[in-house]
């Protein structure tokens, strides 16, 4: 694994912002990027109950991890500047450090698995499918792939086929900040 993103994030993760646009990486954005809307966009698209049981992989600073106050939430992260900086600002949540692709919970842990804008920080695609096997395997009901590109923005992302995901068996919405943007997308796939 390149260490390029991981460098990225943990150097935000050890300094002083608290913003958590810059900290979880949406801070280019030129839209509006609000974690209530995104919430909502998220909860409707995973089909989310109130108690149900959620992992977000990838979870960040936080910005997505504080709606889901009516959920049995858990996060991981693989930096761990950016897990200290998400218990200092968030004590409450229950989260970790872990790689994506080796997620240290029991097979059918989780009643829903998502990550959201994760994918084209990935060093490869034989890591994105060993990151969709484990979110698989510890999700009894919902595996959600957030934020997905079919383009790269730039040269160090990655961007999996969405052919791959077809074949995977996977279904397929709108990005839920900017419906009209033909290059990303969500992913959804029923355990």
């Amino acid at each position: 694994m390149t260490n390029f993103w991981k460098n990225v994030w943990d150097k935000k993760g050890l300094g002083d912002s608290t913003d958590l646009l810059y900290l979880d990486g949406y801070e280019h954005l030129d839209i509006p990027f609000k974690s209530p809307d995104i919430f909502k966009s998220l909860s409707s698209l995973m089909g989310l109950k109130k108690g149900d049981s959620i992992l977000e992989v990838g979870c960040g600073c936080g910005f997505l991890a504080r709606e889901f106050k009516e959920y049995n939430y858990v996060g991981v992260d693989y930096s761990e500047p950016i897990i200290a900086k998400h218990r200092k600002m968030f004590s409450n949540h229950a989260v970790s450090v872990s790689e994506a692709k080796v997620l240290s919970f029991p097979d059918s842990s989780f009643d829903k698995v998502f990550c959201f804008g994760l994918f084209q920080y990935l060093p490869s695609l034989s890591y994105a499918e060993e990151v969709i096997e484990e979110m698989k395997r510890v999700s009894k009901e919902i595996v959600f792939l957030g934020d997905l590109k079919d383009t790269a923005t730039r040269s160090e992302h990655l961007v999996y086929p969405k052919e791959s995901l077809v074949e995977g068996g996977f279904s397929f919405s709108n990005c839920v900040y900017d419906a009209g943007d033909p290059h990303r997308y969500n992913a959804l796939f029923e355990v």
